[in-house]
């Protein structure tokens, strides 16, 4: 399968590239960033047979509308934010096939703040200090070191 590609078209309130962060770097001032519900993280990524520390995306409370550029495979895990596709409901801490064109979207908090997305593929990014997490005080890893904007395509 091919990696996917996704479309941000709108970004959400705070939507980042986490893994499980990165560590050995804290004596320089770089704290471990990554997911804070790594739990979260690794079952979605499990749920699509992904490796454990795949990167996927770290959504709080209002989640972003992504475009789907290719057909693939997604988990959604954590706080259910209530996600459909194409309008319907989707479900969460399942895999779930997505076609190209169809576009994920929230539709507010029903318990809890952060969901993560995985998708198969993983999320591709370069690594900074061994992750690709974003550390947004710090600018670094993920998309440019920010939360994603309307217009990103990974």
């Amino acid at each position: 399968m091919n990696v996917a590609s996704l479309e941000i078209l709108e970004p959400g309130l705070m939507t980042t590239i986490q893994d499980k962060g990165r560590y050995g770097y804290q004596r320089f001032g770089v704290p471990v960033s990554g997911a804070l519900d790594w739990f979260s993280l690794r079952a979605a990524n499990r749920l699509i047979g992904e490796c454990d520390d795949a990167a996927g995306l770290e959504i709080t409370v209002v989640g972003p509308k992504i475009k789907f550029l290719t057909d693939t495979w997604i988990a959604m895990t954590g706080a259910d934010l209530a996600p459909s596709i194409d309008g319907d409901p989707a479900p969460m801490w399942q895999s779930i096939n997505v076609s190209e064109g169809s576009i994920l979207s929230f539709n507010g908090a029903v318990d809890g703040l952060r969901s993560y997305l995985s998708v198969a593929g993983g999320i591709d990014v370069p690594l900074v200090m061994d992750s690709r997490s974003t550390y947004v005080k710090g600018a670094i890893g993920g998309m440019k070191g920010r939360a994603l904007e309307s217009g990103d395509v990974i």
